[in-house]
This record gives C-alpha cells, sequence and structure tokens, in this order.
C-alpha cells in the first residue's frame, strides 16, 4: 500500500497553506510496533502507511501538521469570540517517531487520553481549536472521540477518508474566512 498523504495534500491544499513534518526522522516500523504494544491497540494499515511515508520521500512520513499562512487567517487573540469554526485554522496527525516532541508522540498522547478520560485510545488526527478528536479505540477501530459526552463515535471510514474529509473542511473553512475578511 502507497502511502497518499502527498497526493490529498495536492489535491485540496493551494499556496494559502503551510505543510510541516511532526518529527525530524521517519518513524520505523518498530517506532509503530512499540508504540503499539505499550498502547495495546494496533492501528490500521493505512495509518501505518502514512506514518512509515511508503513512497513519500518529501515529507517522509512523520506524521503532518497543516496550518493555513496566518497572512490569511489571523490567529485568534486570548478571549476573542466568534464562530467555532473560525478557530479551527489548521490540524495534524501524530508521529510514532521517538524524536518527536512530546506533544507530536502516538506513545505521549495515547497515554494522556486514556489518564484524561479513562477510555481506552489513541488520537491520530486532531483539528487545531478542537476538543473532539479522532482516536483508534480498544477495538483498533477509527473514531471519534466526543469530548462533551466522554465517548467514542463510530465512524466507519479508513484513514485516508478522514484524512481527505479534514483537509476539505480545512480548505472550506479558509474559503470562509476569506469571505468574512472581504464582508
Amino acid at each position: 500500500m502507497k502511502d497518499r498523504t502527498i497526493e490529498l495534500l495536492n489535491a485540496y491544499l493551494d499556496g494559502d497553506f503551510l505543510v510541516f513534518p511532526m518529527a525530524p526522522n521517519k518513524s520505523s516500523l518498530q517506532d509503530i510496533t512499540d508504540t503499539e504494544k505499550e498502547l495495546g491497540i494496533q492501528f490500521p494499515e493505512e495509518y501505518r502507511v502514512h506514518l512509515l511515508g511508503i513512497g513519500d520521500e518529501v515529507l517522509g512520513n512523520r506524521g503532518i501538521y497543516v496550518e493555513v499562512k496566518e497572512s490569511i487567517w489571523e490567529r485568534p487573540k486570548a478571549l476573542e469570540v466568534g464562530p467555532f469554526w473560525s478557530f479551527l485554522y489548521g490540524f495534524h496527525t501524530y508521529s510514532a517517531s521517538k524524536q518527536s516532541d512530546d506533544w507530536m508522540r502516538l506513545e505521549v498522547a495515547g497515554k494522556e487520553f486514556l489518564e484524561n478520560t479513562g477510555m481506552k485510545g489513541v488520537p491520530i488526527l486532531r483539528v487545531v481549536g478542537d476538543a473532539d478528536l479522532y482516536c483508534i479505540d480498544g477495538n483498533n477501530q477509527i473514531v471519534r472521540y466526543r469530548h462533551e459526552e466522554n465517548i467514542f463515535e463510530s465512524i466507519d471510514l479508513t484513514f485516508w477518508q478522514v484524512l481527505e474529509y479534514e483537509l476539505q473542511e480545512l480548505k472550506e473553512r479558509k474559503e470562509n474566512k476569506l469571505k468574512t475578511r472581504q464582508a
């Protein structure tokens, strides 16, 4: 299976976006296996491919951070109010690389998630500003964590479908932001 990350980024993003890798080095298969073992879960094959970056020499892949450029979408100020969507200017996946900062690492995110929620799950994609997360649950399924109810919601999507959906949503929010700036 080939990594579709770059293909999806190219399909939805233009020059108004920035994309950064989440680690200085690629995740290794051993990093992923160690993380799965430590957290007692197994990642779906497409997410493992995303983490490994198979066929992806650009990002390599280390997890990604995607955001609308600040010149297009000013960052919210402290105590600023507005529609919920207006704070969601980016998203990121996590990294299995041991060289990643703690906030980016699957292992750390999974342990913190269990500690904070009491639920067995590992965050795999987070929209900036949104407390709801995409996770792998204890049944090794991709689910959406709903923070207000502290529940997992079944979504029946592959990782590539989740990534594509969030790229499309981010692009639409950017277009809405541009419209509100012009008004």
